[in-house]
């Protein structure tokens, strides 16, 4: 396969970590000219299913969102898009244009995607959890946990702690996504482990000394699964499905451990070197913890509704993983951001507006998943491409997020 020109979709990935300080797998693959996939025919409206719900929002409310969503859609480009809304008095889901640039498949309310980054916050609950059971410290040195062996391989081992690791602050390096994702191109039935990317970072590292600076690291959170492993006394898969999944209801949620989808799905595919590769079609093993989840907009709603109101940890847990580093803390004007133990929060003084959430992106997946505390509103909206990030931002998820602040 030629590898020539590959480099730069991560401008998504990257306008989202600056624009909510909340992380997303950085992808780099470029996906070189691409002609927009067209959404609906210009003949039919471009909302495909809404679902109607006992609950569904008064009649101006559901048409204002119905023409923010679709105007979003439409001026951002992207082949396909999801939504869902919860608030206090009403639940909204919605999907416009294709879940397949490939196929033309129609996107569909309720249908599953790679959560990509958000999957780290499922981590994160995981292991505040152990640390409410008292089954460890945040402020253990990794070295209490993880093997002798592969510590002393990781710079700076001895010195970092498991705080450290799920705020970015611990300055291990990240895995060569372009170089996994295209070893998983090229061999589609040969997952990549997450051993070697834990390699990969580990080779490339230290960036900095422990907690000194703030770099989002992928890599932290493969290190965290192997923690979870030990410290449960069982897979961290199974722990988070028992702490997680379970008490919140997550029926549509899972772990990705084969390249094939077995329910209708937003295909995950960008346009490279004049090809469309489906990279939903790949393992993604090598993400364990980090970005290997897929689930719904419903389900992402419940789990973040069952995170906020004290079912999975404490209130007191919660605000700490709210609690920014130092590190990653940023003032803008009236704008304040940071990024906590795999959450982050953005509140904007001038608009009197919070959002507090993560961000996922991978090829052919981009997902925002946020709760304003100021209408008690969650939200979550997917899109089928990591091109025209900043036409997603700012055209779709922004004005949907001003709206529901209101």
């Amino acid at each position: 396969m030629k590898k020539s020109a590959v480099l730069v979709i991560g401008s998504i990935a990257l306008v989202i970590i600056c624009l909510l300080a909340a992380g997303c797998t950085e992808s780099r693959l470029t996906p070189g000219t691409v002609t927009p996939f067209p959404v609906a025919p210009a003949t039919s409206p471009m909302t495909n299913t809404t679902t109607t719900p006992a609950n569904l929002p008064p009649a101006d409310v559901r048409a204002n969102l119905e023409a923010l969503f679709e105007r979003g859609v439409a001026e951002s480009m992207v082949p396909g898009a999801e939504v869902g809304i919860v608030t206090p008095a009403w639940t909204w889901e919605s999907a416009a244009g294709n879940a397949s640039a490939i196929t033309g498949e129609k996107a569909e309310p309720g249908m599953k995607f790679f959560i990509a980054s958000v999957t780290k916050t499922f981590t994160s609950v995981a292991v505040v959890k152990l640390a409410e059971e008292k089954k460890l410290s945040l402020d253990d040195p990794i070295s209490t946990w993880l093997d002798a062996d592969l510590v002393a391989k990781i710079p700076n081992g001895q010195n970092i702690t498991i705080r450290e690791l799920l705020d970015h602050t611990s300055g291990i390096a990240d895995y060569d996504e372009e170089l996994i994702l295209w070893q998983e191109l090229d061999r589609p039935d040969t997952p990549v482990s997450y051993e070697a990317g834990i390699g990969q970072g580990i080779n490339a590292s230290p960036l900095f000394s422990p907690g000194t600076d703030y770099e989002y690291s992928n890599v932290n959170y493969l290190l965290l699964t192997k923690i979870v492993d030990k410290a449960s006394g069982m897979p961290y898969e199974e722990y988070v499905n028992r702490t997680i999944f379970v008490p919140a209801g997550l029926h549509n949620t899972s772990f990705h451990r084969t390249n094939t989808f077995d329910s209708p799905h937003m295909t995950a595919s960008e346009q490279i070197n004049g090809t469309r590769k489906d990279f939903s079609a790949i393992y993604v093993d090598f993400d364990r913890g980090a970005g290997d989840i897929v689930s719904t907009t419903s389900d992402l709603n419940r789990f973040h509704r069952a995170l906020r109101e004290g079912r999975l940890v404490s209130n007191t847990s919660l605000a700490e993983m709210e609690r920014s580093s130092l590190q990653a803390y940023v003032k803008d004007g009236n704008v304040t951001s940071g990024y906590g133990l795999g959450y982050g929060v953005r509140h904007d003084a001038g608009a009197s507006s919070t959002l507090a959430g993560h961000s996922g992106s991978y090829p052919g997946s981009v997902t925002f998943w946020y709760f304003i505390p100021e209408t008690d509103t969650y939200f979550t909206v997917n899109v089928n491409t990591q091109e025209n990030g900043a036409l997603v931002t700012n055209d779709l998820f922004y004005p949907l997020a001003g709206y529901l602040s209101r």
